[in-house]
C-alpha cells in the first residue's frame, strides 16, 4: 500500500477510540455479562467501521480484509484448542474430586493471613517448572479460588494474587512460549534474554510478595477468619466427593508432561481423559461426558458448596472462544488497513533514547494487548517496529526483548477482551474488572522497565559529563 493512501494517525485512531469508548459503557451497564454477548457486538461494529474506511475511503478490497481476518482467527486457534480443553479439564477435575481434593488439604495447611502470599509463590514456582500460566491457573489457580472464597478473601484479591504468580513463571520459565518468542524475534540468545529479565522482575515480585504479605496480615484483603467455616466446608466436601490424596497424582502427572515438553493441548486433553475416566468408575459414563461438555452443579443446601462445584465443562467456553474471533477480526482489518502501521509510525517519532525507546515498547504492546486482543501479537509488532531505532540508538537488542515481556506477556491479562484476560476470567470465575486491580505483577513489570531503563540512562549520562571534565593538570577523570 502506497504511502499517500495509508490512513493517518487520526483517522486510525477513529475505531480505537470508539472501541474504547463502547467497551467502557457496556462495563458500566452489563457488568460481569459484557463477556455474553455485549463485547462481541461491539467488537464486530469496530470491525465494521474499520472495513468501511478502508473500502470507501482507502479503496482497499473486501477480499484483502476478509483474508486479514482469516488470518487473525488462525492465529487464536491454537488459544481456543486450549479453552475447550480447559473447559472439559477444570468440570472433570471438579466432579472426579481432584479440585475438591486440593481445596480440601489446602485449608489444612493455608490460613486467611497468608493465602495470598502462599498462592502467589506456589503459582510462580509451578508455572516457572512448566512454564505455562494458563496450565496453572487452570489447575491449582482453580482450587485456590476455592480456598479463599471458604476463608472469605475478596475474589479479587485471589485472583491477583494467583495471576500475578502465574505470569512471573511464565514470563521467566525457558519453556513459556512467550519468552522463546520475545528472544527469539529479537534475535537474542534465550538465557540471555531470561538473564536480562532478573533485573527487572525479580524486583517486581519482591515488591509483589510484600504487599500481598501486608495486605493479608492486616486483613486488607477481606479476609474473615473463622476455622468453623473451613471444618464445616471441609465436612461438605468430603461428603460430596471422593477425597483422597491419590487423586493428587493427576495434577503432577500433567506438570511432570509439561515439564518434559509434551504441547500443552495434548497435556490438557489427557489430564481432561483421566479425569473423566475417574467420573466414570465413581459416578457414570454419562455423567463424565455431561462434566466434560455442558453444565454440571450439586444442590447440597450450602451456597459456598453449589457455587463452587459448578461447572460449564467446554460449552462455558463459547462466549469467550467467540469473544476472541471477534477480536482477532478487529486486530486483523487494523492490521491489514495500515492503521497501526499509522499509530507505530506516530510513536516512533518520540524515541530519542533509552528511557524513551523501552517506554514506547512497553506502551505500543500494552497498545496491541487492547486493540488487537493477542498477546503474541502485542510481542511481535512492536519487535519488528522498533528493531530498527534500537540500532539507531546504539540500544541492545536485549532490552527490547525485556521490554516486550515486561509490556506485552504481563499485562495482555489485564484486558477483558484479550485473549489472556478473558480466558483467566472464565476459568477463575472472577471477571477481569475485578481482579485487573490487584494483579500488582502485572501493573509493576512495565513500570519497573521504564524506572530501569531510567536510572540506567540518567547513570550513563553522569558518567559521560564527568568523562567530558578536565582537570588543570590536563588528566581526564571519572573514568571508572
Amino acid at each position: 500500500m502506497s504511502r499517500k493512501k495509508k490512513p493517518s494517525v487520526v483517522i486510525s485512531m477513529i475505531p480505537v477510540v470508539l472501541l474504547v469508548g463502547l467497551l467502557s459503557y457496556c462495563i458500566t451497564v452489563f457488568g460481569d455479562g459484557m463477556l455474553s454477548g455485549p463485547s462481541q457486538l461491539v467488537l464486530t461494529l469496530c470491525t465494521g467501521v474499520v472495513v468501511a474506511i478502508s473500502m470507501l475511503v482507502y479503496k482497499q478490497s473486501w477480499q484483502s480484509l476478509e483474508n486479514a481476518m482469516v488470518v487473525g482467527i488462525s492465529r487464536s486457534m491454537s488459544a481456543n484448542l486450549i479453552l475447550l480443553m480447559v473447559g472439559g479439564l477444570c468440570g472433570t477435575w471438579m466432579h472426579s474430586g481432584i479440585i475438591p481434593t486440593m481445596i480440601y488439604y489446602g485449608l489444612e495447611v493455608i490460613s486467611a493471613r497468608w493465602l495470598l502470599l502462599t498462592s502467589c509463590v506456589l503459582c510462580a514456582l509451578v508455572s516457572l517448572c512448566i512454564g505455562s500460566s494458563w496450565t496453572t491457573i487452570a489447575t491449582i489457580g482453580v482450587g485456590l479460588m476455592g480456598i479463599g472464597r471458604t476463608l472469605g478473601l475478596e475474589d479479587g484479591w485471589v485472583a491477583g494474587a494467583i495471576i500475578s504468580g502465574a505470569y512471573f513463571g511464565d514470563k521467566m520459565s525457558p519453556l513459556s512460549e512467550t519468552t522463546n518468542l520475545a528472544s527469539s524475534i529479537s534475535d537474542v540468545p534465550l538465557f540471555t534474554h531470561i538473564k536480562n529479565l532478573l533485573h527487572t522482575t525479580v524486583p517486581t515480585l519482591l515488591i509483589t510478595l510484600v504487599a500481598f504479605t501486608v495486605v493479608g496480615l492486616t486483613g486488607g484483603g477481606g479476609a474473615d477468619i473463622d476455622t468453623n467455616a473451613a471444618v464445616e466446608m471441609q465436612h461438605h466436601l468430603d461428603a460430596t466427593f471422593p477425597i483422597t490424596m491419590w487423586l493428587l497424582l493427576l495434577p503432577l502427572l500433567v506438570f511432570f508432561l509439561i515439564y518434559k515438553g509434551m504441547a500443552a493441548t495434548m497435556v490438557l486433553f489427557i489430564g481432561m481423559l483421566l479425569g473423566g475416566i475417574i467420573v466414570c468408575f465413581t459416578q457414570g459414563f454419562d455423567f463424565a461426558i455431561e462434566c466434560a461438555f455442558g453444565e454440571v452443579g450439586y444442590t447440597t443446601g450450602v451456597d459456598t458448596i453449589d457455587s463452587l462445584t459448578s461447572t460449564r465443562g467446554m460449552g462455558g467456553m463459547l462466549y469467550t472462544i467467540w469473544l476472541i474471533i471477534s477480536s482477532m477480526c478487529f486486530g486483523g482489518v487494523m492490521e491489514r488497513s495500515g492503521m497501526l502501521e499509522s499509530i507505530t509510525e506516530y510513536l516512533l517519532k518520540v524515541i530519542k533514547g533509552r528511557t524513551s525507546a523501552v517506554a514506547t515498547t512497553c506502551m505500543s504492546s500494552l497498545f496491541l494487548n487492547a486493540t488487537t486482543g493477542d498477546q503474541i501479537i502485542s510481542i511481535i509488532l512492536p519487535s519488528k517496529m522498533y528493531g530498527s531505532a534500537f540500532d539507531r540508538l546504539g540500544l541492545p537488542r536485549k532490552l527490547m526483548s525485556r521490554s516486550l515481556e515486561d509490556g506485552g506477556t504481563v499485562t495482555s491479562v489485564l484486558v477483558p477482551w484479550n485473549s489472556c484476560g478473558m480466558t483467566q476470567s472464565t476459568v477463575l470465575g472472577v471477571a477481569t474488572t475485578i481482579y485487573a486491580p490487584y494483579t500488582l505483577f502485572c501493573w509493576i513489570s512495565p513500570l519497573m522497565s521504564i524506572i530501569a531503563a531510567f536510572v540506567k540512562q540518567y547513570i550513563m549520562k553522569k558518567e559521560d559529563q564527568e568523562s567530558d571534565f578536565v582537570t588543570i593538570s590536563g588528566q581526564e577523570e571519572g573514568d571508572e
